[in-house]
């Protein structure tokens, strides 16, 4: 590395926070979808983060979001293993994320039709009413965790249409993804196509997807 070079956006805080203050920077409007599907700007950032292990980590990202003046969508798993939805501190954790200005939705997952029977539909009515039970409200939105278990997007896409209103929306639509929309994802602890930093005025508008397992304040081992 030369003196004058900049080293490469990784997964601290510090590079997580400097990439959304840059994008606020540059006259992007970064929320959530539901702020998005209000009133979409020019320049635009979805900011969804999918909650796979921890609320603990996910307060911690969602402190950084308000404190960079963004506000951003958090997908919960009813069936994780590394939370109890209907904990006392998961459902503190929830109404402070959402006291800050973001929204909590419904991580919906599959594989459990095919060890206790029924279907992905009756599977994914169960993990909604177990949702909104917890958050004692109605759902609005919904993400995949690990599409291919639920039958990909055709299944999401039905989904919403039988649901219907007050769910609005799912986060894989193609109003929400490439060609339409630009897609990037830390999925696995890697940007296929860039961190995220890199497309600040590159795009008009993109979704971007996070796990919060994967950033950190000082290293990656915090979160072990």
């Amino acid at each position: 590395m030369t003196e004058n070079s900049t080293p490469a956006p990784g997964y601290s805080f510090r590079d997580y926070t400097a990439a959304l203050r840059a994008f606020r920077g540059a006259g992007y409007a970064v929320t959530g979808f539901a702020e998005f599907l209000a009133d979409p700007q020019p320049k635009h950032l979805i900011l969804r983060h999918d909650l796979d292990n921890s609320l603990e980590q996910a307060l911690r990202v969602a402190r950084l979001d308000a404190e960079s003046d963004c506000r951003s969508t958090f997908f919960v798993r009813v069936h994780a293993r590394g939370y109890n939805l209907l904990s006392l501190p998961s459902l503190k954790a929830i109404r402070e994320i959402e006291s800050m200005g973001h929204a909590v939705e419904l991580h919906l997952e599959g594989g459990f039709s095919d060890v206790f029977g029924g279907d992905n539909d009756s599977w994914a009515d169960r993990q909604r009413t177990v949702f909104e039970a917890a958050v004692d409200r109605e759902l609005h939105g919904f993400s995949l965790h690990e599409p291919a278990r639920m039958g990909n997007l055709d299944f999401a896409d039905r989904l919403l249409e039988r649901w219907g209103d007050p769910v609005t929306y799912h986060a894989y639509e193609s109003r929400f993804m490439m060609p339409t929309m630009k897609y990037l994802s830390d999925s696995s602890g890697h940007w296929r196509e860039g961190h995220f930093a890199l497309w600040v005025d590159t795009v008009p508008q993109l979704q971007v997807l996070t796990h919060p397992f994967w950033w950190f304040e000082t290293t990656p081992a915090e979160n072990y």
